[in-house]
């Protein structure tokens, strides 16, 4: 596959041939043409990324018009994807109306459709500041995206991103393969019919959104008909508020069939188990937030047993903290359903949707029947080494663990050599052959010499553990202090097997 990318004022060309990339960056306006080695005439998709500033005054155009691109340069590019970014000040260069400022859009896309005439799909990336414009400019309600749909019929509009949709552009688009909808504050009343006139082509859905919205929409047309989307592999909702109420039960509706990758993060946002259904046997991935709610409907219809989800390799479910009193059996529970779901599943993830200190207190040792995770990350339960000693040593195929800094909890269990102080000695039997790489989340506050000892202890322990990372920019300072205490009395011995955790 041959991609060309294209920026403008500052060009950047990337041009992929059989894998093989070349790069090269030029300054515009440029009279010369690309050199022959670009094999432009392979090229397939064409990128170009745009401040929209310079499409909307025109200047793009004429840069463009003095470059030596002619007609049919690129004779088999069949998709051009418009990558527009939007500057804060946009609004105080462009003081054209807004007829003018579409005249030069479409007068740059024509301009572009000559040297692509094959084109037969337009991909249009908004890349908005979120704090700013409601589309690609302010004062747009997506009146451009409309005229661009209208000068060009012919060309399939593969993905965009409006900020505000208006009754008209919402009148007008038809047969989206991708769609990406995000709106900071206020209400969507048109995002529902601009998805279902888009159903039988929706390939990706993402709606992110902080007031509700009823997903019973996309469900189901006004006149009670149910829709599906036979394309659609990927559907991403995330709703920061809840439905006001309960939501109406689709018995017999399966809209969602084809899905591989589904995320759900909202509190219980189904009347039954509709997004569930139909999909089982293509579910990839599969991330949702497990309230008490959402636990009792999956449940009670028997959405996930032993053999219904063949290909799971994902599993992420978020935990809403208020929803689970704070129990550790509790925690334990809900965490012993979240594995339970597609046991099969190599890689689980568990969270929750608490930003503060708040953390699961539950031992890592309790899961120790679920011998297929490969990965697992739990970013907000605190442990202690010897649970992770006992989880490691019960996970045969574990090779990723996520959690909070660790703390040594006393003496290890089974500690019998003298060669390490009591509050790190250990002579465990290797354990965790395929175990290698531990990824830490804590705030600098809980950065010490007690974790650092933990890590060189488990890598000890474990032969092949070789990389620990700290993931909030912290990993400088951790490093530090692992050298630290890898020159310390108590493990200077064993610096030459601990070295490669910080090299």
């Amino acid at each position: 596959m041959a991609v060309l990318v294209h920026h403008f004022n500052k060009c950047e060309l990337e041009l992929e041939v059989d894998g093989n990339v070349s790069i090269t960056r030029r300054v515009f306006p440029q009279a010369t043409t690309y050199p022959n080695y670009y094999n432009l005439h392979l090229v397939r998709k064409l990128k170009i990324c745009l401040d929209s500033t310079s499409v909307f005054t025109g200047i793009a155009l004429s840069q463009l018009s003095r470059a030596s691109y002619g007609e049919n340069t690129f004779p088999l590019v069949r998709t051009i994807h418009f990558y527009l970014s939007v500057s804060d000040d946009l609004e105080d260069k462009v003081d054209e109306s807004l007829g003018s400022v579409g005249a030069h859009i479409v007068d740059f896309v024509q301009h572009i459709r000559r040297m692509a005439p094959a084109t037969n799909k337009m991909q249009i990336t908004l890349g908005c500041n979120f704090n700013g414009g409601d589309s690609i400019i302010q004062n747009d309600s997506g009146d451009l995206i409309t005229q661009l749909y209208r000068t060009f019929p012919n060309v399939v509009y593969y993905s965009i991103a409006p900020r505000v949709l208006g009754s008209r552009l919402v009148a007008t688009v038809r047969n989206l393969v991708h769609l990406d909808y995000y709106l900071d504050n206020g209400s969507c009343p048109h995002l529902a019919q601009l998805v279902r006139q888009s159903a039988a082509s929706l390939q990706y859905l993402r709606i992110v959104l902080y007031e509700h919205f009823d997903i019973a929409g996309l469900i189901c047309h006004p006149n009670g008909a149910y829709v599906e989307y036979p394309c659609m592999h990927t559907m991403v909702y995330r709703v920061m508020r809840a439905p006001p109420n309960p939501l109406p039960i689709f018995k017999n509706a399966k809209p969602f069939a084809s899905l591989r990758h589904l995320a759900f993060e909202t509190k219980y946002p189904y009347g039954d188990d509709t997004p569930f259904r139909g999909n089982a046997a293509m579910l990839e991935s599969l991330e949702f937030v497990m309230d008490r709610s959402t636990n009792k409907m999956l449940g009670d219809r028997k959405v996930f047993t032993p053999t219904s989800h063949p290909k799971l390799q994902h599993v992420n479910t978020i935990f809403p903290i208020g929803d689970i009193p704070d129990h550790p059996d509790v925690e334990a529970a809900f965490m012993r359903f979240a594995l339970g779901i597609a046991p099969h599943a190599p890689v689980r993830e568990i969270g929750n949707t608490d930003y503060g200190e708040t953390y699961f207190t539950v031992e890592l040792s309790r899961f120790y029947d679920y011998s297929s995770i490969q990965v697992l990350i739990v970013p907000r339960v605190a442990v202690q080494l010897w649970g992770v000693v006992k989880l490691i040593s019960s996970l045969p195929l574990l090779s990723d663990l996520h959690t909070l800094l660790p703390t040594l909890g006393g003496m290890p269990v089974g500690t019998t050599s003298a060669t390490l102080p009591d509050h790190v000695r250990a002579s465990y039997a290797s354990v965790g052959a395929r175990f290698r790489c531990w990824r830490l989340d804590g705030s600098w506050r809980g950065l010490s010499e007690e974790s650092a000892q933990c890590v060189l202890l488990l890598a000890l322990i474990c032969p092949n553990f070789d990389c620990v990372a700290l993931l909030d920019g912290q990993g400088g300072k951790f490093m530090d202090i692992l050298e630290a205490t890898i020159n310390s009395d108590e493990f200077i011995q064993y610096a030459p097997r601990l070295q490669r955790l910080v090299f």
